[in-house]
């Protein structure tokens, strides 16, 4: 006999200005270097400032540490100007050479870091695990400090984002007596620069308080930010419905609890910048030939994968990037997206020499055993063979499998995914596509008759895709869908801005003491 409520559960706002955060867990590291995803990131992105920021809503980078940017004409040199007034929680100015030693610091690390290779096109930048006790910083390295507040870095390769990729965690810096140090931060011993200082670590919450010497104190509403940890979504959900979190995000809903929660005005759901899709080998026949690569694409339904066979919890992706990142250049035009068109496809597909896919070999698809992607591959392997008459072999293997089966070529299609760090698109299409360079780039053919082998390696620079324009007409791989993030948000809670990159600004963040839902 209750009336539905607007809000779920209790909505009393609190009188003090502390936000409870259930973020999926707790914070494992406090470490820029080493923080790997939520709630890592976002305690970082709290303790640490970059040189930039980023808007929570529009995702254009903003002043942080630095006031103000530019770069030499061919985008490949780039000023960053610091204010005077930034400091460390001691009391210590921040300085440029402080972002010149974390960031040798984080390539000294290597790849026990889980972002260094965004660092990758940083002149002299060299990626690599200690393996001296003292090892040597990369020769020349591009970061140079211009005294204590200009810092000059210079890239391998021209990037008009640079401001937004130096906004990530692992460009933000840290305070270390021991510059040479590649072990992690302790909590005992952080020195932060940020909105917020750590306070306490318990095993069940994680407190940061408003750090008073952060030189936009004045700007943060907050006092204090509590990361509460609930053991399952279960538990988050039944301690926000109690009043007792303010905010639940990255908890793994089940579809019955989405469904449930769907007509509260206080959940949310936003695309997440975790994109599925599959990569071409471009080394075999006929997946040299860009029509037949189209045509595949073409032939896909992806509003079907999304809304049937992954129950509406996904987002169909038309390209490679969310239109949230599209930042300020010109959103891609219809014409360019990737839309479903069989009659097309079969077009291409005949104009290829494979007419109703006569002579069209069988596609081994490379899929890592996941019940969700053999979904999808099956999925897609009937829609091949519905519109093109194109049969596919799904090959299913074991992630060491799967991965040794990617390198040596054995396969003509393999899956992918990748969590998007960043709204830079030269960086993002470098990432989507270095990895996979031994099938999307073609190898060297020997001159006839002089016996020699083919080069196994690709014969391109490390950049291979510079722009999203770039990667839709080649179509060395397919865009399938993106992730959906989900979230309970109190009305009392403003400034709590999710986004593509599931980065909320906890400095934006605040709660209203006034609030009620009889005033709203």
């Amino acid at each position: 006999n209750e009336q539905p409520s607007t809000y779920y559960g209790k909505s009393t706002a609190p009188r003090v200005q502390e936000f409870r955060w259930s973020d999926g867990g707790l914070p494992q590291t406090f470490d820029p270097a080493f923080a790997a995803a939520p709630p890592d990131t976002d305690a970082v992105r709290a303790l640490f400032e970059g040189l930039t920021d980023f808007d929570p809503q529009t995702l254009a980078p903003v002043p942080a540490v630095a006031t103000r940017w530019e770069s030499s004409h061919d985008g490949r040199v780039w000023t960053f100007y610091l204010r005077d007034d930034a400091r460390w929680s001691n009391g210590e100015k921040v300085t440029a050479q402080d972002f010149v030693r974390s960031w040798q610091r984080t390539l000294k690390i290597g790849a026990l870091a889980p972002h260094t290779e965004l660092l990758g096109n940083i002149e002299g930048a060299t990626a690599r695990a200690p393996q001296t006790e003292k090892p040597e910083p990369p020769p020349h390295f591009g970061a140079q400090a211009i005294g204590d507040h200009v810092l000059r870095v210079t890239l391998q390769h021209a990037d008009d984002g640079f401001p937004s990729l130096v906004s990530h965690p692992v460009f933000r810096p840290v305070k270390l007596p021991d510059a040479e140090r590649t072990t992690q931060i302790q909590s005992h011993e952080l020195i932060s620069n940020g909105a917020f200082q750590l306070s306490a670590t318990e095993t069940d919450r994680v407190r940061l308080e408003r750090a008073r010497t952060y030189w936009d104190d004045d700007s943060v509403s907050l006092e204090r930010v509590t990361f509460v940890n609930a053991p399952n979504p279960e538990d988050a959900l039944s301690a926000y419905r109690n009043g007792d979190l303010d905010a639940v995000t990255n908890a793994p809903f089940e579809p019955l609890a989405l469904k449930l929660l769907t007509p509260y005005k206080d959940f949310r759901r936003s695309t997440f910048g975790a994109l599925t899709y599959y990569v071409f080998n471009v080394n075999r026949e006929p997946f040299d030939d860009v029509r037949v690569r189209e045509a595949l694409a073409l032939a896909i339904d992806r509003e079907r994968i999304s809304r049937v066979d992954l129950g509406g919890a996904t987002e169909p992706a038309g390209r490679f990037l969310p239109e949230a990142m599209s930042g300020e250049k010109p959103v891609v035009q219809k014409t360019e997206l990737l839309d479903y068109d069989v009659n097309k496809a079969r077009e291409l597909l005949t104009e290829a020499g494979y007419p109703n896919g006569e002579g069209f070999p069988v596609i081994r698809l490379l899929v890592n055993r996941n019940e969700q992607q053999r979904v999808v591959a099956q999925s897609i392997a009937a829609m091949w063979r519905t519109a093109l008459n194109i049969e596919t072999e799904i090959l299913i293997k074991d992630w060491e499998a799967f991965e040794a089966s990617s390198r040596a070529g054995e396969c003509d299609i393999v899956r992918r995914g990748i969590v998007l760090q960043t709204t830079d698109e030269a960086t993002n299409m470098r990432m989507l596509f270095e990895r996979d360079a031994n099938l999307t780039m073609p190898r060297t053919v020997p001159a006839e008759g002089l016996g020699h082998t083919p080069t196994p390696e690709p014969v391109a620079p490390v950049t291979l895709v510079e722009s999203e324009a770039q990667a839709l007409k080649e179509l060395k791989a397919v865009p399938i869908y993106f992730a959906s993030s989900y979230s309970l948000v109190k009305p009392y809670v403003s400034g709590f801005d999710l986004n593509v990159l599931d980065a909320p600004s906890l400095k934006r963040t605040r709660v209203d003491p006034n609030w009620s839902e009889q005033g709203r």
